[in-house]
Protein backbone atom coordinates (compact mmCIF):
# COMPACT_ATOMS: atom_id res chain seq x y z
CA UNK A 1 0.00 0.00 0.00
CA UNK A 2 0.90 3.34 -0.42
CA UNK A 3 -0.09 6.99 0.20
CA UNK A 4 -1.18 9.38 -2.70
CA UNK A 5 -1.87 12.92 -2.14
CA UNK A 6 -3.56 11.86 1.46
CA UNK A 7 -5.04 8.91 0.07
CA UNK A 8 -4.17 5.50 0.09
CA UNK A 9 -4.25 3.24 -3.11
CA UNK A 10 -3.54 -0.36 -2.85
CA UNK A 11 -4.45 -3.82 -4.55
CA UNK A 12 -6.49 -5.97 -2.35
CA UNK A 13 -7.20 -9.90 -2.50
CA UNK A 14 -10.49 -9.97 -0.49
CA UNK A 15 -11.32 -13.22 1.56
CA UNK A 16 -14.79 -15.39 2.16
CA UNK A 17 -15.10 -14.37 5.38
CA UNK A 18 -17.69 -12.22 5.86
CA UNK A 19 -16.24 -8.94 7.75
CA UNK A 20 -18.87 -5.94 8.20
CA UNK A 21 -17.12 -2.19 9.03
CA UNK A 22 -17.78 1.71 7.70
CA UNK A 23 -15.18 4.39 8.10
CA UNK A 24 -15.18 7.62 7.56
CA UNK A 25 -13.52 8.15 4.25
CA UNK A 26 -14.66 6.68 1.01
CA UNK A 27 -13.36 4.18 -1.24
CA UNK A 28 -13.36 3.99 -4.94
CA UNK A 29 -13.19 -0.02 -5.83
CA UNK A 30 -12.09 -1.03 -9.38
CA UNK A 31 -12.32 -4.69 -10.41
CA UNK A 32 -8.87 -6.13 -11.57
CA UNK A 33 -10.10 -9.91 -11.19
CA UNK A 34 -12.78 -12.10 -10.02
CA UNK A 35 -16.22 -11.10 -7.96
CA UNK A 36 -16.36 -9.35 -4.59
CA UNK A 37 -20.21 -9.65 -2.66
CA UNK A 38 -20.95 -7.04 -0.89
CA UNK A 39 -24.42 -5.77 1.11
CA UNK A 40 -25.06 -2.13 2.54
CA UNK A 41 -28.18 -1.24 3.81
CA UNK A 42 -31.18 -2.96 1.65
CA UNK A 43 -28.70 -3.86 -1.26
CA UNK A 44 -26.93 -6.67 -2.11
CA UNK A 45 -24.54 -6.06 -5.02
CA UNK A 46 -21.98 -8.42 -7.14
CA UNK A 47 -18.59 -6.37 -8.10
CA UNK A 48 -16.63 -8.05 -11.09
CA UNK A 49 -15.18 -6.85 -14.22
CA UNK A 50 -18.80 -5.32 -15.19
CA UNK A 51 -19.14 -2.83 -12.62
CA UNK A 52 -17.27 -0.17 -10.43
CA UNK A 53 -18.06 0.80 -7.16
CA UNK A 54 -17.98 3.85 -5.05
CA UNK A 55 -18.61 3.43 -1.27
CA UNK A 56 -18.97 7.33 0.32
CA UNK A 57 -17.90 7.69 3.99
CA UNK A 58 -19.95 6.67 6.94
CA UNK A 59 -22.03 3.47 4.75
CA UNK A 60 -21.60 0.27 6.93
CA UNK A 61 -21.00 -2.59 4.76
CA UNK A 62 -20.57 -6.40 5.01
CA UNK A 63 -18.29 -7.91 2.02
CA UNK A 64 -16.51 -11.31 0.87
CA UNK A 65 -15.39 -12.94 -1.99
CA UNK A 66 -15.81 -16.87 -2.56
CA UNK A 67 -13.30 -17.11 -6.00
CA UNK A 68 -9.54 -15.69 -6.14
CA UNK A 69 -9.87 -11.90 -6.78
CA UNK A 70 -8.21 -8.99 -7.07
CA UNK A 71 -9.43 -4.92 -7.17
CA UNK A 72 -7.70 -1.97 -7.51
CA UNK A 73 -9.10 0.30 -4.18
CA UNK A 74 -8.99 4.18 -3.15
CA UNK A 75 -9.47 5.34 0.41
CA UNK A 76 -10.45 8.74 -0.32
CA UNK A 77 -10.42 11.19 2.75
CA UNK A 78 -13.66 13.11 3.56
CA UNK A 79 -12.06 16.50 2.61
CA UNK A 80 -11.56 15.33 -0.96
CA UNK A 81 -15.03 14.04 -1.23
CA UNK A 82 -16.53 16.82 0.23
CA UNK A 83 -15.53 18.72 -2.95
CA UNK A 84 -16.96 16.32 -5.63
CA UNK A 85 -19.41 13.81 -4.49
CA UNK A 86 -23.23 15.79 -4.21
CA UNK A 87 -24.72 12.95 -2.34
CA UNK A 88 -23.49 9.60 0.13
CA UNK A 89 -25.23 7.07 -1.99
CA UNK A 90 -24.07 3.77 -2.72
CA UNK A 91 -22.71 4.15 -6.69
CA UNK A 92 -22.66 0.94 -8.51
CA UNK A 93 -21.67 1.68 -12.03
CA UNK A 94 -20.89 0.10 -15.36
CA UNK A 95 -17.57 -0.98 -16.32
CA UNK A 96 -17.04 0.95 -19.32
CA UNK A 97 -14.38 2.08 -21.86
CA UNK A 98 -14.00 5.54 -19.94
CA UNK A 99 -13.56 3.78 -16.47
CA UNK A 100 -10.74 0.92 -18.62
CA UNK A 101 -8.59 4.12 -19.69
CA UNK A 102 -8.69 5.35 -16.29
CA UNK A 103 -7.95 2.17 -14.77
CA UNK A 104 -5.10 1.91 -16.84
CA UNK A 105 -3.98 5.31 -16.13
CA UNK A 106 -4.00 4.95 -12.15
CA UNK A 107 -2.58 1.07 -12.23
CA UNK A 108 0.58 3.06 -14.15
CA UNK A 109 0.74 5.96 -11.12
CA UNK A 110 0.27 3.66 -8.65
CA UNK A 111 2.62 0.91 -9.49
CA UNK A 112 5.26 3.95 -10.64
CA UNK A 113 8.55 4.51 -8.90
CA UNK A 114 7.67 7.74 -8.12
CA UNK A 115 3.67 8.65 -7.74
CA UNK A 116 3.04 12.28 -9.39
CA UNK A 117 0.74 14.18 -7.37
CA UNK A 118 -0.76 16.24 -9.46
CA UNK A 119 -1.29 13.02 -12.16
CA UNK A 120 -2.91 10.97 -9.63
CA UNK A 121 -5.16 14.16 -8.60
CA UNK A 122 -6.42 14.65 -11.97
CA UNK A 123 -7.16 11.14 -12.44
CA UNK A 124 -9.37 11.35 -9.02
CA UNK A 125 -11.36 14.16 -10.23
CA UNK A 126 -11.80 13.09 -13.47
CA UNK A 127 -13.37 9.84 -11.31
CA UNK A 128 -15.82 12.19 -9.66
CA UNK A 129 -16.79 13.76 -13.20
CA UNK A 130 -17.73 9.84 -14.25
CA UNK A 131 -19.85 9.11 -10.94
CA UNK A 132 -21.55 12.17 -11.14
CA UNK A 133 -22.28 11.97 -14.98
CA UNK A 134 -23.55 7.99 -14.08
CA UNK A 135 -26.45 9.36 -11.96
CA UNK A 136 -29.24 7.30 -14.20
CA UNK A 137 -30.27 4.68 -12.52
CA UNK A 138 -31.18 1.77 -14.01
CA UNK A 139 -34.76 1.36 -13.14
CA UNK A 140 -35.61 4.32 -14.04
CA UNK A 141 -34.16 3.97 -17.32
CA UNK A 142 -36.08 0.79 -17.77
CA UNK A 143 -39.63 2.83 -17.16
CA UNK A 144 -38.72 5.11 -20.13
CA UNK A 145 -37.73 2.29 -22.14
CA UNK A 146 -40.76 -0.04 -21.30
CA UNK A 147 -44.11 2.00 -19.95
CA UNK A 148 -45.75 0.52 -22.69
CA UNK A 149 -45.51 -3.04 -20.99
CA UNK A 150 -46.46 -4.36 -17.84
CA UNK A 151 -43.78 -3.75 -15.29
CA UNK A 152 -43.85 -5.51 -12.20
CA UNK A 153 -42.36 -3.86 -9.09
CA UNK A 154 -40.11 -6.63 -8.52
CA UNK A 155 -37.88 -6.44 -11.84
CA UNK A 156 -37.68 -2.51 -11.00
CA UNK A 157 -35.97 -3.51 -7.33
CA UNK A 158 -33.76 -6.25 -9.05
CA UNK A 159 -32.77 -3.51 -11.39
CA UNK A 160 -31.59 -1.86 -8.27
CA UNK A 161 -30.64 -4.55 -6.19
CA UNK A 162 -32.96 -4.01 -3.62
CA UNK A 163 -35.50 -6.02 -1.95
CA UNK A 164 -39.27 -4.76 -3.73
CA UNK A 165 -40.13 -4.31 0.23
CA UNK A 166 -37.84 -1.84 0.34
CA UNK A 167 -37.63 -0.23 -3.37
CA UNK A 168 -40.88 1.46 -2.86
CA UNK A 169 -39.30 3.79 -0.28
CA UNK A 170 -36.03 4.42 -2.13
CA UNK A 171 -37.93 5.39 -5.42
CA UNK A 172 -40.34 8.14 -3.47
CA UNK A 173 -37.37 8.99 -1.66
CA UNK A 174 -35.25 9.33 -4.88
CA UNK A 175 -38.27 10.69 -7.46
CA UNK A 176 -40.67 12.52 -5.24
CA UNK A 177 -43.30 10.72 -6.09
CA UNK A 178 -44.44 6.81 -6.21
CA UNK A 179 -43.72 4.29 -9.03
CA UNK A 180 -47.05 4.19 -10.30
CA UNK A 181 -47.78 7.86 -10.21
CA UNK A 182 -44.14 7.99 -12.68
CA UNK A 183 -45.23 5.59 -14.99
CA UNK A 184 -48.54 7.25 -15.25
CA UNK A 185 -47.07 10.41 -16.20
CA UNK A 186 -44.33 8.32 -18.65
CA UNK A 187 -47.78 7.29 -20.01
CA UNK A 188 -50.32 9.92 -20.15
CA UNK A 189 -46.72 12.16 -22.05
CA UNK A 190 -47.06 9.79 -24.47
CA UNK A 191 -50.38 9.61 -24.98
CA UNK A 192 -50.44 13.50 -25.41
CA UNK A 193 -47.74 13.58 -28.22
CA UNK A 194 -49.71 10.85 -29.83
CA UNK A 195 -53.29 12.68 -29.75
CA UNK A 196 -51.39 16.26 -31.38
CA UNK A 197 -49.36 14.17 -33.95
CA UNK A 198 -50.78 11.32 -34.93
CA UNK A 199 -54.80 10.30 -36.46
CA UNK A 200 -54.47 7.36 -33.98
CA UNK A 201 -57.64 5.63 -32.57
CA UNK A 202 -57.80 6.29 -28.84
CA UNK A 203 -57.79 2.29 -28.46
CA UNK A 204 -54.92 2.62 -30.15
CA UNK A 205 -53.25 4.96 -28.29
CA UNK A 206 -54.35 3.47 -25.33
CA UNK A 207 -52.94 -0.01 -26.32
CA UNK A 208 -49.17 1.86 -27.78
CA UNK A 209 -48.55 3.33 -23.22
CA UNK A 210 -49.25 0.27 -22.08
CA UNK A 211 -53.32 -0.08 -21.27
CA UNK A 212 -55.46 -2.74 -22.70
CA UNK A 213 -58.70 -0.84 -22.79
CA UNK A 214 -59.51 2.49 -23.98
CA UNK A 215 -61.14 3.09 -20.52
CA UNK A 216 -58.01 2.89 -18.76
CA UNK A 217 -56.86 5.58 -21.14
CA UNK A 218 -59.67 7.93 -20.32
CA UNK A 219 -59.48 7.22 -16.15
CA UNK A 220 -56.30 8.46 -16.81
CA UNK A 221 -56.99 12.11 -18.27
CA UNK A 222 -59.88 12.30 -16.15
CA UNK A 223 -57.48 11.79 -13.07
CA UNK A 224 -54.79 14.07 -14.26
CA UNK A 225 -56.36 16.34 -16.82
CA UNK A 226 -60.15 16.83 -16.21
CA UNK A 227 -60.77 15.99 -19.25
CA UNK A 228 -61.52 12.69 -22.16
CA UNK A 229 -58.48 12.31 -24.35
CA UNK A 230 -60.88 12.49 -26.84
CA UNK A 231 -61.17 16.28 -25.63
CA UNK A 232 -57.38 17.05 -24.85
CA UNK A 233 -57.30 16.07 -29.21
CA UNK A 234 -59.91 18.84 -29.80
CA UNK A 235 -58.14 21.11 -27.61
CA UNK A 236 -55.00 20.44 -29.42
CA UNK A 237 -56.67 21.02 -33.14
CA UNK A 238 -58.28 24.07 -31.83
CA UNK A 239 -55.36 26.04 -30.47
Amino acid sequence: MKQICSTLAEKIQFIDIEHTHSHSFGHLILPLQGTLRLKSGQRSLILDYHHVLFLPSGCEHSYYSKDRNEFLVFYIPYTLLSHNCTDDEVKYLEFDDRWRALRFLMLNECEAEKTSTTAMNQLLYYSFQLIQQNQEYPSIRYLHNHYHTSISLQTLAALEHYHAGYYSQWFQKKMGVSVQTYLQNLRLLEAKRLLRETNYSMLAIAQQVGYEHQASLTRLFKQWEGITPHAYRNDSINK
